[in-house]
């Protein structure tokens, strides 16, 4: 079947691309889908053994872009969804203390949290030492919707411990634990912005 041949070169390739974030460097110009891994640490417990796959993404326009950088970014936790499950689950270990995305948000998004200057930094610090990340990649763009499509079977097929996705979240035997310390984050947000 065409389908799943499509969905088995996209985790293959994944595999055979996967190496350190910290030797990542020139991702292809192109679409593609991504997935990270935990390299050889515990530190994620159940949420990632080494060797561990924890996450699956997708880049509509180029991997080499800000969809995958905004993950490994300092500062940019309110826009990966990657960074705060990962801050969620090392809060403690880490230190780290929950902050609102922006300045002056017209509207409380607590959801969107991100960690204070030095919690930042330390979680990059983290994923910079921690993580895996492997990548399929098309010149041939797909559609959004296939796209989105193929991201949502590699999901299924992969399961990530990390995942949250509407469409998938059910998949996931850790999704509720994992949801519930981002809750703890999104009230220490709510507590401080009173």
């Amino acid at each position: 079947d065409n389908d799943t041949a499509m969905t088995d070169d996209i985790i293959k390739s994944i595999n055979k691309t996967t190496k350190s974030i910290k030797d990542l460097s020139n991702l292809p110009n192109e679409q593609g889908i991504y997935a990270f891994y935990i390299d050889s640490t515990n530190d994620l417990g159940k949420f990632g053994k080494p060797g561990q796959l924890i996450y699956v993404g997708l880049s509509e326009k180029n991997l080499n872009s800000r969809d995958t950088e905004t993950h490994l970014k300092t500062g940019q936790t309110g826009w990966s969804t990657l960074r705060r499950s990962i801050g969620a689950i090392l809060k403690a270990k880490l230190k780290l203390t929950t902050q609102k995305r922006d300045i002056n948000p017209k509207k409380l998004r607590a959801d969107k949290y991100k960690f204070d200057e030095k919690g930042e930094i330390k979680l990059t610090e983290w994923m910079m030492k921690n993580l895996k990340m492997g990548y399929w990649s098309t010149s041939k763009p797909l559609t959004k919707d296939k796209l989105r499509s193929e991201e949502e079977k590699a999901i299924i097929k992969l399961k990530p411990t990390l995942d949250l996705d509407r469409r998938t979240k059910k998949f996931n035997p850790l999704a509720i634990e994992l949801d519930d310390l981002r809750e703890i984050c999104r009230q220490e947000v709510k507590n401080n912005n009173k």
